[in-house]
């Protein structure tokens, strides 16, 4: 339950780009500053970082007192880590990043595990490439979160259609950008089944990709008006590679994003 607690906890660019990481040039600047700052919001969790010629660790350990008092939700925080820090990464650098290895302090479930490369029965530790630490942080811009954030809320509180195909917006605006906008996650988090949901949709004349294609339209339209890079909006709509962003601007907007004539840099 933890892990996918992780996967699915709200990381976007709107929750996680904290003031003190709008500096950072590099992930290693981010984990160089979390030990720091994470106490002043997290007072359960113990958060260390090391790294050696080869690998860099992310390593975490809840609270004794609390592991003692309340061992199943302990069991969850460590198991939600793993999906966060990938989240954090992604949210940060725009790329998907996975470990080399993790390091789990419980026993492998009787069903198969969610995570492929693990050791149990070791103490929380994720394990990556020292490379990941040199990675860029693409948002590191206080004027680009600023936008991000004030076209997202505009957007917000309009509202649009029927109940469900308006929570599925809601949905898509607090969660863009983030790893995996899928319909499986859309279905999850309001609390029916995929089936249902596209029923749903179709009874309300739309369907879960219509309204994907439908915010990524609205806020590209937004987003160009604020001369960002086509890197930028990319990362801001939610696109894992820029491959995938160059097909939905020229199935949307007839042309590839180089084409594009005008202001806007690219």
């Amino acid at each position: 339950m933890g892990l996918k607690m992780g996967f699915t906890f709200p990381i976007s660019i709107l929750g996680v780009i904290l003031n003190i990481y709008q500096n950072c040039d590099t992930l290693k600047d981010v984990f160089d500053k979390s030990p720091l700052y994470a106490p002043a919001v997290n007072t359960i969790c113990l958060f260390s970082n090391h790294s050696d010629n080869q690998s860099f660790y992310h390593c975490m350990r809840v609270a004794d007192d609390f592991s003692r008092k309340f061992p199943i939700a302990t069991k969850h925080i460590y198991e939600s880590q793993y999906g966060i820090i990938l989240q954090l990464i992604y949210s940060l650098t725009g790329k998907v990043i996975n470990p080399n290895i993790i390091y789990s302090p419980y026993q492998p479930e009787t069903k198969p595990d969610l995570l492929e490369t693990v050791k149990f029965n070791e103490p929380f530790m994720m394990v990556f490439n020292k490379e990941l630490l040199e990675t860029k942080i693409i948002n590191a811009n206080s004027e680009l979160l600023f936008i991000a954030e004030q076209l997202i809320s505009n957007l917000h509180d309009k509202r649009y259609g029927q109940p469900v195909s308006s929570s599925v917006r809601k949905y898509m605006l607090q969660t863009i950008p983030r790893i995996n906008i899928s319909l499986k996650n859309v279905s999850s988090y309001l609390n029916m089944s995929e089936r249902t949901l596209q029923r749903r949709l179709s009874i309300e004349n739309t369907s879960y990709q219509l309204i994907l294609d439908d915010v990524r339209k609205e806020l590209m339209n937004l987003f160009l008006e604020k001369d960002l890079s086509w890197i930028e909006i990319s990362f801001l709509l939610g696109f894992e590679s820029q491959s995938a962003f160059n097909k939905f601007f020229v199935k949307h907007f007839g042309r590839n994003p180089s084409q594009y004539k005008g202001k806007f840099r690219c």
